[in-house]
Formats: C-alpha cells, sequence, structure tokens
C-alpha cells in the first residue's frame, strides 16, 4: 500500500505542515542532513517514505528481514547503524 509513495505526493506542490520536534533531535537531523549534503526537509521525507514502505511489508516479509538479521548476527554481523557508531564513536 505505501510502497509506491510517489502517487501519494499532491501534482499541485507540496502541503506546509506544521509539528513540534525536541531541540536535540532537530539538531540530530540537522546534523545528519549537513553530513549528507541535503535538507532537514528531504531527510525526514526520505525518512517517512522508508517507514511508510516497511510498514507496507506483510508479516513474511518481516518475518525473512529477522531471520537475516538473526542469521547475519550469528555470523558475527551489526545492524548498520550500530556497527558506525562503535566505528565513529560517539560524536554526539
Amino acid at each position: 500500500m505505501w510502497g509506491d509513495c510517489e502517487r501519494l505526493t499532491n501534482p499541485e506542490g507540496p502541503t506546509v505542515k506544521t509539528m513540534t520536534v525536541d531541540d536535540g533531535l532537530y539538531g540530530a537531523l540537522e546534523a545528519a542532513a549537513d553530513r549528507q549534503g541535503t535538507t532537514v526537509q528531504d531527510l525526514v521525507k526520505e525518512a517517512i517514505v522508508s517507514w511508510l514502505a516497511d510498514t507496507a511489508m506483510d508479516d513474511s516479509d518481516h518475518a525473512a528481514v529477522e531471520k537475516a538479521r538473526a542469521e547475519a548476527a550469528e555470523l558475527g554481523g551489526a545492524e548498520f547503524e550500530a556497527f558506525f557508531d562503535e566505528l565513529l564513536g560517539d560524536r554526539n
């Protein structure tokens, strides 16, 4: 359902919405956007689209992902975020 988010875009352009974000979270978003050479707006849009696509996965998809994660962990693998946090150290 949400996997095809392009069809959800407004042909007349985006609508401005306002939300409240904790200062620390917004600072982390600004830093991440700067590191990626993008804007906070684009980073948030990408995260929302990704989340919507992820929630579109059915139970068998989630089970396959969890199985792959478990197999990778057994082989000494690490989650992406944890790996890079350890690699780069805590820079916050």
